[in-house]
């Protein structure tokens, strides 16, 4: 019975850090391709970013959101792969890098800056904006899913 309630109260005290946990959304690029993405807001979810994940599905990505335009800068410390960044401000794709490296061992990262504010950043898989002939001007509609907890 001991052992029961202290489950119990363990699974209560992690219960807001799972509710807070990967808040989803979907970006529609240029009414071609839609994305399934992971949302990051605060600095700590912004700094992991995809680090240290071996590889991300082929119609998923991360979307970093800011809460006025800014123009934040996107390092590739700990990527294992290679990514497209794109970055997005009032519906539109103002900037796009293809291909950004994963930094070899001992390597320093790479860093990326847009040229233009943004209010969004976008990672996705490396070749996925030429393979959808993405562009800077196309259309970017965001939809995340409404976060209870926060």
């Amino acid at each position: 019975m001991i052992v029961r309630w202290r489950l119990a109260w363990i699974l209560l005290c992690l219960l807001p850090v799972v509710a807070l946990a990967g808040a989803r959304g979907e970006v529609r690029i240029g009414h071609r391709v839609t994305v399934t993405v992971e949302v990051a807001r605060t600095e700590a979810e912004k700094v992991r970013g995809l680090s240290d994940r071996d590889r991300l599905a082929p119609d998923r990505g991360m979307l970093f959101v800011y809460g006025a335009p800014v123009r934040p800068l996107i390092w590739m410390r700990g990527m294992r792969f290679p990514l497209d960044i794109l970055w997005i401000r009032d519906g539109r794709v103002v900037d796009l890098v293809r291909g950004a490296k994963a930094p070899a061992p001992g390597e320093a990262p790479q860093e990326f800056a847009p040229s233009d504010d943004a209010q969004y950043v976008l990672e996705v898989p490396a070749g996925f904006a030429e393979r959808h002939g993405i562009a800077v001007g196309d259309r970017a509609e965001i939809r995340l899913e409404e976060e209870k907890a926060r």
